[in-house]
């Protein structure tokens, strides 16, 4: 009788880790990476309870949510060989976690460090092949559709998808600021002084 005691309790102890370890959650805004034995045996990619083999396969989750990432200001070129400081973000999305696990662990910190170097030569290239008043006319849709479509050819291989890079300023260095500044002030005073000549 006490021996039916002592196995009861453990017998359903151990059914009772067996079935927390079976059973796992995939949330709406997330992927389900399902592992056996390290590699990837499938992903879950609609919400609700799943089931797993207990203590063989192991669960991972990705984010499918929309990401933003800021990107460091830099300079680039214009096409009549004048600079601009180019301070931009990006919007980007796992869209494929199997290509993004394989390619770069499913890590991302990596997946920014590559996003951020096909902007920027995204960037470079579309603001090098154009006139400083040329880019500054093209601003808006058509110039972020064009770096978008551009900084996506460099990161579609790694299950990455950028939704839309855009830049929030396009600026002088600093020392054209000046230069340009005292240009204006220059103008505005050689034309104050025509008319207080007149």
């Amino acid at each position: 009788m006490n021996k039916k005691k002592i196995v009861l309790p453990i017998t359903l102890l151990a059914l009772l880790v067996v079935l927390l370890n079976s059973i796992y959650t995939v949330k709406e805004n997330e992927y389900g990476v399902v592992r056996q034995f390290g590699l990837i045996n499938h992903i879950d990619d609609t919400p609700g309870l799943k089931i797993k083999i207990p203590f063989i396969q192991s669960v991972d989750k990705l984010s499918k949510a929309i990401i933003f990432y800021d990107i460091p200001q830099s300079d680039v070129i214009t096409k009549d060989k004048k600079s601009m400081v180019v301070d931009s973000f990006v919007l980007w999305r796992v869209s494929d976690p199997t290509a993004l696990i394989r390619t770069l662990n499913g890590i991302y910190g990596r997946a920014e460090e590559r996003i951020e170097a096909a902007t920027y030569n995204a960037i470079k290239n579309t603001i090098s092949s154009m006139t400083q008043d040329e880019l500054i006319a093209s601003r808006g849709e058509s110039l972020t559709n064009k770096i978008t479509q551009e900084a996506n050819n460099g990161v579609t291989s790694l299950g990455i998808e950028i939704v839309t890079a855009q830049i929030k300023t396009l600026s002088l260095p600093n020392d054209n600021q000046n230069a340009v500044y005292e240009r204006m002030i220059s103008e505005r005073e050689n034309i104050a002084a025509g008319y207080q000549a007149a």
